[in-house]
């Protein structure tokens, strides 16, 4: 097997389970070195192998708006990210540019928030008020001076992508069309995690979902689009295979054994 067909030590000792009589009688009978787990009779029948897990894309996909739009840690919208687009010969005009000191200049973008802006935005997050045990206490977890949030849950980044981003982000976000693509996202992820759904409409949504990521291509660095960006498009499918997102998520089990994840 794979995982311990590489750095084993051959020289007739026994210090691993791989060393002994049954685990080199497998490895005869089965001399190519791969990953059998999906070789197994039922995987032939098995229609989801892999089941993606909807509570962290959607961490990933806030992470990554909440990061870049406030250029905190996990912005993806950076020197490298810019010297990108000079090597992909795209978006001439977000190029960085080098001043007589040597230092770099990264034009603004049409997602980039002025300081007042991101004070609004926070301030907004800071003041809202959510039911009793629907989300954390948001005025806990918001340092508006210092313009950083720590201590949300995976839930919360649930909440917020669905239920808040859009509506804080309307008044102090620069561009109608980011928040035109926030609102579409919120609502295919609302969609997707909706406890009854209308087996019609998931071929609608997977169309819909697609057509936003080529908006968001249009509009924001190719650096955002890490692989969980991407798996946006599978979960329509995935529904349809699975049945409800709720039955495949983790939040039950984070709550029950008080998980921070």
């Amino acid at each position: 097997m794979i995982w311990h067909a590489k750095q084993r030590n051959i020289d007739g000792l026994l210090r691993h389970l791989a060393d002994g009589e049954a685990w080199k009688s497998f490895d005869s009978r089965y001399p190519d070195k791969k990953l059998i787990f999906f070789e197994l009779p039922y995987w032939e029948y098995n229609l989801l192998p892999h089941n993606l897990d909807v509570m962290h894309i959607e961490k990933n996909v806030y992470d990554n708006f909440i990061g870049t739009l406030l250029d905190l840690d996990k912005s993806k919208d950076n020197l490298q990210a810019r010297q990108d687009l000079i090597d992909l010969g795209i978006k001439s005009e977000l190029h960085p540019q080098i001043l007589e000191d040597g230092s770099y200049f990264l034009p603004p973008t049409c997602f980039t928030m002025s300081k007042k802006e991101k004070l609004m935005f926070w301030q907004v997050l800071k003041n809202m008020k959510m039911p009793k045990g629907y989300a954390s206490n948001f005025s806990r977890c918001i340092n508006v001076t210092e313009c950083k949030i720590v201590g949300l849950k995976s839930h919360d980044c649930h909440v917020l992508i669905e239920e808040i981003l859009p509506i804080a982000l309307r008044s102090c976000s620069p561009s109608d069309e980011i928040i035109h693509i926030l609102v579409e996202i919120s609502k295919f992820l609302k969609s997707i995690c909706a406890k009854v759904i209308n087996p019609k409409e998931l071929d609608i949504l997977q169309n819909n979902i697609a057509i936003t990521l080529c908006k968001m291509e249009r509009s924001i660095l190719p650096s955002f689009f890490t692989i969980m960006v991407h798996l946006l498009t599978h979960l329509a499918e995935e529904v349809k295979l699975g049945g409800p997102v709720q039955y495949r998520w983790m939040y039950p089990f984070e709550r029950y054994f008080n998980s921070n994840y």
